[in-house]
């Protein structure tokens, strides 16, 4: 977190915030995996108090996943997850989406990694053709993800002139991505190195509170 961290207070001064290293217990020492996601649950019921707290971020729901798998395989005492076990995985993880945060009534913000959908290359079968890309969720849940929401962005990293780079955050649906924004945004943001996304962003944000 130095390097976001210095880059965010050159531009937020007065900014706030706090973190917690679920993988880690108050000590710094390692969290067991397996009870990783019941204190993800845990830390997040303490925020319902905290009135200073507006936004919660959960970073990111691709590692829940897996507190969520070894959590399952540690209960069951099994080494490997079968049809049988992803009914409670999807309990899990509706129980954090639509249960534990949305109780919360703060903005939930929560990150994702991707998958890339591909099919053969009849021409080229050494270069597969990308015909989309979906949150790295499993269980199923994945179906109605984006009903969890009101929002689904999908942001990239592009190479960019003179050895820079530039961040495209795409808001609205298109053939390969399920998206959706629910504050009038353009199609895409494109945010160039050394921009803070934030600025960007705010008018919308802005808008959408009035």
């Amino acid at each position: 977190m130095d390097g976001p961290e210095r880059f965010v207070r050159s531009k937020f001064k007065q900014l706030s915030y706090g973190y917690v290293q679920i993988t880690y217990d108050d000590n710094g020492e390692p969290y067991p995996v397996e009870q990783c996601f019941d204190r993800l649950m845990d830390q997040i019921s303490l925020l319902r108090q905290e009135v200073a707290i507006r936004t919660v971020v959960v970073d990111g729901l691709t590692m829940v996943n897996e507190f969520i798998i070894q959590k399952i395989l540690k209960t069951k005492a099994v080494t490997e997850m079968e049809a049988r076990h992803w009914q409670p995985f999807k309990s899990h993880m509706i129980a954090l989406l639509a249960g534990r945060l949305r109780s919360l009534g703060k903005t939930i913000v929560c990150t994702c990694h991707e998958t890339i959908l591909e099919k053969p290359d009849q021409k080229n079968i050494m270069n597969p053709i990308v015909v989309g890309y979906r949150p790295s969720v499993q269980g199923g849940i994945i179906d109605y993800f984006g009903g969890f929401f009101t929002d689904v962005w999908r942001c990239t990293c592009l190479a960019a002139p003179a050895g820079k780079s530039e961040f495209k955050i795409q808001t609205v649906r298109d053939s390969q991505s399920d998206l959706k924004n629910s504050m009038g945004m353009p199609t895409e943001i494109l945010v160039k190195e050394g921009e803070l996304a934030w600025l960007k962003l705010e008018p919308f944000f802005s808008k959408s509170y009035e």
